[in-house]
């Protein structure tokens, strides 16, 4: 088949995917998730998307269960659908699962079946709340791209805060200097490059665009454009895409800390932190927070401003703060940050 990108850095490509590229999204999802003939996946994620079709309906499938599909996110019907449906499983990106989290909590909100929920990315924050508001049992941490499949998933028992997971049998993983290829050491960040164990599980080049599958594909893995760090036990900690970390005074930040950070400031329901130039000799950047009120409680610039002088170091505090209506995104729900920049 061919599968579109999201689109979150550029045009999206269409990869084109192998049929044992498709059966492992599902194979390896059904093993990660524990899913069996007595589960019930709640399915709220596009199926033009690999997340929702490969991961969530077809593992269901092989797995011999039964697929709830909505034909999109609704967070406020979220909770109760879950509950209706007997759900026992569900997937959430980062996008949704904070519109399922900013819903008024409510004194029932572990009345459900559902006890084990697939995360990507798997900020700490995330997994407490999801454990501490809905007592879910496993937050499974995960790794996918629709061209390397789901080399990571955190593991029963072993489901540590933050991770993304260890790399499964089926494929190699490595952090690398995204510079010279090298591998970094333990808990140093670099680029997360794959390669595959199994034939044709993996993508069989961008349809129509030679030139991009050979960018990616380089030294014999391919090259994500994902910044994350491992472990001295192979799991690896997801940081940001290569093009969203944001270089300020010598310092490293992460546009996804910094949402997590600033998101959590009163009378905003939405926030983005991209990269701009800073006019300045030696590549520095300046921070640009572009937030999207509360309609409930909207809160104003100044308020921003207070928070993060409050919760964020110096070198992190943003230059530029813009209030907008609404954040540009996929179908997917992931955020277009070449847009905001």
């Amino acid at each position: 088949m061919l599968m579109y990108t999201s689109g979150t850095t550029g045009p999206a490509k269409a990869v084109r995917m192998p049929h044992a590229h498709c059966a492992m999204f599902g194979l390896g999802s059904a093993r990660a998730l524990g899913l069996d003939a007595n589960s019930r996946f709640y399915v709220a994620l596009p199926l033009f998307h690999a997340n929702g079709l490969l991961m969530q309906v077809l593992a269901t499938w092989l797995a011999g269960g039964v697929a709830f599909v909505r034909p999109k996110l609704s967070a406020s019907a979220w909770l109760p659908e879950i509950r209706d449906f007997g759900a026992t499983h569900t997937n959430l990106l980062g996008a949704t699962s904070h519109y399922v989290l900013a819903q008024p909590a409510s004194p029932d909100g572990r009345a459900h079946r559902l006890h084990v929920v697939g995360v990507a990315p798997n900020p700490s924050e995330l997994s407490a709340a999801l454990r501490g508001r809905f007592g879910v049992e496993r937050v499974v941490g995960m790794f996918d791209m629709t061209e390397v499949n789901i080399p990571l998933y955190t593991r029963p028992g072993d489901d540590r805060p933050g991770s993304s997971g260890q790399p499964i049998p089926e494929y190699e993983v490595r952090i690398v200097d995204p510079d010279s290829d090298l591998e970094r050491a333990r808990d140093e960040v670099g680029e997360i490059v794959v390669r595959p164990r199994v034939p044709f599980a993996f993508i069989a080049g961008y349809h129509g665009m030679p030139e991009a599958t050979i960018a990616a594909w380089h030294n014999l893995w391919f090259h994500t454009g994902d910044a994350a760090r491992m472990d001295a036990d192979g799991h690896v900690y997801f940081v940001d895409r290569i093009k969203d970390c944001i270089r300020r005074r010598g310092e490293n930040i992460s546009s996804l800390h910094l949402e997590e950070i600033v998101g959590r400031c009163p009378g905003f329901a939405e926030v983005a932190a991209v990269a701009v130039p800073s006019g300045l000799s030696g590549g520095e950047d300046e921070i640009r927070l572009v937030m999207v009120p509360d309609p409930a409680d909207p809160a104003d610039e100044p308020r921003v401003r207070a928070w993060a002088a409050a919760h964020l170091p110096r070198f992190a505090q943003p230059r530029d703060v813009l209030i907008a209506n609404a954040l540009p995104k996929t179908p997917t729900g992931k955020v277009q940050k070449q847009v905001l920049r």
